[in-house]
Parts: structure tokens; sequence; C-alpha cells
């Protein structure tokens, strides 16, 4: 190869390099010209690792592979094989090298001066090991120095999977922490591609804690700022938040205009498919088909399976999700199955997905067991920041009590489960849990009956009961008032004593309503 047309094709890829993180369509006009380059031997290793990268993207996948083949035959490219396969292992893991071993593994002078590298390490650790607290640990460090890096290209995509660790690890506060940083307006802006996708993780993150307004806005945001075209196969991850999202609120004919939206087929290759799946499959389920719901549940875990991601935090919850549809279908005992088997997984697994089972455990099982099953669900909830699957357990919990006679019990849930609805902006979710149905006391004869015993709470402690009745975790409650976590367990304790009640489901629902004190 002469020099020169080495050279020629080095700046070609730098360009088009240059131009996919402004828009990844219009960078697809280099890659005839590199793929030649490639077959010539004139491109070099850092360049045609790039180029699989984005061929990947563009749903080019036999050129991918191509490429990617004649690496793994190069012993030019022994240290950036290794790189590669770790990071198609966490984004395209059907193409990844089978036995692609947990990213800590991988070490070599790029993945320590590099923050990319680490990052996809990290979230291949999450998804085949699991290990939430040490993943997340290692993901801040990674977002730590993509800050300080103030790189508009987002240091080499270094963020998404990082933040993406943090998801799968049940810190979607912690992500969202971390998204709101490197969007804000102090930091460097950052360039379409990076930004759309913190956005999408953004949105995510808002699903997760149960903010679907915010959830639909940010993924609205996202494929705003990068048209759906441009984002390739990943298109998977923005539709998916704004389908379980609007479906969540209730407006079911916006979520079937983005369910009808063609996709690129190269979609289900990427590891946010089981997104877009989970997101149709829970459509599908409000829109009385839980047959097919079911279908797209099981492909999750199929996907899963097949890529080897089975043993770690799963990107979704497809076991319980597909219980839910066995349940919708009039099948309990296969609901009950899934959901012992989720709980049977290890320790290391998603908690949220802990939880879903539990609820979904007591709903199979006879009603004197629920409580306590409902119990340890509303405390996983609560501890990741869940609020939708909150007001879900809630509803079971009050319509267990009900059951068993605990009526005033069941009222006082049944309330709180209704306004952490409201918060979510889940108004189906509200109109199961309306305050004046079902027997339900309205929420201004609720204040006159227990007026009395409210009136013997001091101003801070009526603050932090209000709050905690409403629906708000202690965390929550402590930011809100900017006092410390310490104190608003103390405030909380004198006021169960005070009001002769031993847990924050007992709190008078009046509570709630003189939010503004």
């Amino acid at each position: 190869c002469s020099p020169d047309r080495v050279r020629r094709a080095a700046v070609q890829a730098r360009l088009a390099a240059a131009e996919w993180l402004v828009n990844p369509s219009t960078s697809a006009r280099h890659h005839t010209a590199l793929l030649a380059a490639f077959r010539a031997g004139r491109l070099s290793v850092r360049d045609s690792a790039t180029l699989v990268e984005h061929l990947r993207w563009a749903g080019s996948t036999a050129d991918s592979d191509a490429v990617l083949a004649g690496l793994r035959a190069d012993p030019r490219a022994a240290e950036e094989v290794p790189v590669l396969e770790h990071w198609l292992a966490g984004a395209y893991p059907g193409a990844a090298r089978p036995g692609t071993a947990p990213g800590r593994d991988v070490d070599s002078a790029r993945t320590r001066a590099e923050q990319a590298p680490r990052a996809n390490a990290v979230l291949l650790d999450v998804l085949v090991a699991g290990d939430g607290d040490h993943v997340a640990d290692r993901a801040e460090a990674v977002l730590r120095e993509v800050r300080l890096a103030r790189d508009p290209g987002g240091s080499g995509g270094a963020a998404v999977p990082a933040l993406s660790a943090l998801l799968y690890s049940d810190r979607a506060d912690v992500a969202a922490s971390w998204c709101e940083q490197l969007l804000s307006a102090r930091a460097v802006p950052l360039l379409p591609v990076p930004r759309a996708q913190v956005l999408a993780l953004a949105a995510e993150s808002a699903l997760r804690r149960g903010d679907h307004p915010r959830a639909d806005e940010l993924a609205r945001e996202a494929l705003t700022v990068l048209p759906p075209t441009a984002w390739g196969v990943s298109v998977g991850l923005p539709l998916s938040t704004r389908i379980l999202a609007l479906t969540r609120m209730g407006r079911c004919d916006e979520a079937a205009a983005v369910v009808a939206r063609p996709v690129p087929n190269g979609v289900f290759g990427h590891r946010t498919s089981v997104d877009y799946l989970h997101a149709r499959g829970h459509f599908l389920l409000a829109r009385g088909r839980p047959r097919a719901a079911l279908g797209d549940f099981l492909l999750c875990g199929e996907q899963l399976t097949r890529w080897g991601l089975g043993g770690g935090c799963a990107p979704v919850p497809w076991r319980t999700a597909a219980a839910e549809a066995w349940l919708a279908q009039g099948d309990p005992d296969r609901a009950r199955a899934l959901a012992h088997e989720q709980l049977g997984r290890p320790g290391s697994d998603s908690r949220r997905a802990r939880g879903q089972a539990l609820r979904l455990l007591a709903a199979t099982g006879p009603v004197k067991r629920r409580p306590r099953l409902l119990r340890e669900a509303v405390a996983v909830f609560e501890a990741v920041d869940d609020k939708y699957e909150l007001a879900r357990t809630l509803r079971d919990l009050g319509g267990a009590q009900r059951a068993l006679g605990e009526h005033a019990l069941a009222r006082r849930v049944v309330r709180r489960g209704w306004h952490v609805a409201r918060m979510c902006g889940a108004a189906p979710l509200c109109e199961e849990l309306m305050p004046t149905a079902d027997g339900l006391v309205p929420a201004q004869q609720a204040s006159a009956a227990c007026g009395s015993d409210t009136g013997r709470l001091t101003s801070s402690e009526h603050r932090v009961a209000a709050l905690a009745a409403s629906g708000l975790t202690n965390r929550e409650i402590a930011v809100k008032l900017y006092v410390t976590h310490s104190t608003v367990e103390q405030h909380l304790t004198r006021v169960f004593r005070k009001l002769g009640i031993k847990q924050r489901e007992q709190l008078p629902p009046a509570l709630s309503a003189d939010r503004s004190g």
C-alpha cells in the first residue's frame, strides 16, 4: 500500500468518525470507501474497530461481521480485539465471540488509559455477573472521569455503558443525577449523538422511578436531537421508554402510534431490543391481548439466554412480566412458577424484579399470606425508588387487607397508593385506586375524622407526616425539607407514637391533603 493511500484512508476514517457524532446517517456515506480500504489493508486496526461499531449501528451486519472476522485473524489487533469483543458483548451480544468473560478480566494499556473500554467492562459485569454495589462504584468512577474530561464527544461513548450499568443495578436515582450533570448548562455541550443517548438514558431513569410524564418528555427530546432514522438499530431504547410511559399514563392511542412505527431489522440484535419487546408486551397487555404480550415477554427471556446474559442483572424483568400475562389469562400456577423462579435467582439480581415477584406471588397465594409478602415488596420499591410499582403494590395490599376485614387500614393504604399513582401520572392506576370508590372515605371526610389526632403534632412533625402520607420515601422527604435522613426517621417515630400507629400505611389520609403546611 502506498503511504499516500494509507493517509487518505486515515483522514476519511477521522472524517467519518467526526460526522458520526453529529449524524450517523450522514457518516454512512463513507462506509463503502472505508470497507474497500480495509480489504486493501490500508485501514489501521483502530479505525477498523470503529468501522465495526458504525456498521453495526447502521444495521450493516454482514459488512460488520466481515471486518470483525478480519480483525480477529490479524495479529496486529491482539490488543484491540478483546476490547471490541467486550463492547459487542454489551451492545450486540449475539455478535461477540461465545464465552466472552466479564469485563473485569480485560486488562491492557488501552483499558487503563481510556474511559470507554472500562465502561464497557463495567456494563458486561453487571449483565453477566451482577454484583450491583461493586459495579455501581466502578461506573461512577468512570462517569467522574467523563465529566472531568469535558469532551463534547462523550469520551468515546463511555457515558452510555456506565449509565446503563447504574440503571441495571437499580441505581436509577444515581443515573438520573449523572445524566443531569452531563446535560447541565454548566457542562461542555455534548454533540448530538452522545447528547441524545444521555437524554434517552435520563428518560429510562425517569421511567424506572415512576415519573412517566418526565420520561416521555425526555425520550421525545432524544428523538428530536437525533431523528429516529439516525438512531440506527439502537432506536429501541427511546421508543420503548415512550411506549411504556404512554401506556402507564393511559395514553394508549399515542403508544399505539409509537408501536406502529417501523424499526430496522437490526434492532433485534441490539441489547435494547429486549427493552422494546418488554414495553410492547405491556402495551399489548393493557390492550387486553395477554397471549400476544406473553409472546413478547418470553422472547425477551429467549434473547437474553441465547446471548448468555441470564446470570446477572437482566435489563428487563421478563419473568415477572410473563407471570402477569399468565395471570391475565387465568393461569395462576404458571405465574406462581415464574415468580418462584425469579425469587430463586442469585442475590445480585435486580431488587426491583424481586419486589415484582413478591407482589405476583402474593396475587397467586392465599389471602391471609398476602399482606406479609406485599409489605416486603413495598419495602423493596421504596428502597429502589420505584413509585409506579410501589403504587401497584399498595393497591394489592389494600385489597388484601379489605378481604381480611381490615377496612380502616385498607383505606389508608389505598389512599397512599392513589397519591403515589397520581405522582406517577398513571391515570389508569389512579382509577383503580379512586379514593371514593369501594367504600373509601373522601379526603374532606377523612380530614374531619382524624383532625383531633393530627392536631397533637408539631409543625415539623406534621410536614414530615404529610409528605410520608402522600407516598414520599424518607430519602425524598429529607431532600425536600433540607434535613437529614435521620431527622426524618426521628420525626416519624414521634408521629407514630402520638397517633398510636406502627407503620406509615396507617398514617391518616387527611395528612396528604395538607402538604402545603
